[in-house]
């Protein structure tokens, strides 16, 4: 079951994404959109912008590039929704929004420039690696488990 409460923030999103999805791919799309909104509805935020990205995976062969934006921004509006409520996160919320948006359209350009999923995937791959690389030193030194280098 769903923990928080549904925003208009998030459902504006799942409603874009639903629609969208039906606009650009047909019948497919609907029964898409329509699990996408029900999976927003029922699940927590964290699984429905995972199925969401599973949506627009499947379907993006089908779809423009700047539909593939707008739906992007509609998977971020899920996802930051319920995170708005809360008033100190509010500027994470925002920051990793900016980072998303720039890593998100990143991939997507080289994704659709060179014609080689291979290389998007790379880099995700690699951003991926190197990012939680520094959550784990962050942890280590947040723990106190690092020795102090510095003496």
């Amino acid at each position: 079951m769903r923990y928080e409460q549904p925003t208009r923030l998030d459902g504006v999103g799942a409603l874009l994404v639903a629609v969208l999805v039906t606009v650009t791919t047909g019948v497919p799309g609907l029964i898409a959109g329509t699990a996408v909104l029900i999976a927003w509805y029922t699940v927590p935020t964290l699984y429905t912008f995972a199925f969401g990205h599973l949506v627009v995976g499947a379907l993006a062969e089908n779809i423009a590039t700047p539909y593939l934006v707008v739906l992007e921004l509609g998977l971020l509006a899920i996802l930051v929704g319920p995170a708005l409520t809360l008033a100190a996160s509010r500027w994470r919320a925002i920051v990793t929004s900016v980072v998303a948006i720039v890593f998100g359209g990143g991939v997507l350009a080289l994704a659709r420039g060179n014609g080689h999923l291979w290389s998007a995937l790379g880099v995700v791959g690699l951003i991926f690696a190197i990012g939680s690389y520094g959550l784990h030193r962050y942890e280590h030194v947040a723990l106190g488990l690092s020795e102090n280098t510095y003496e």
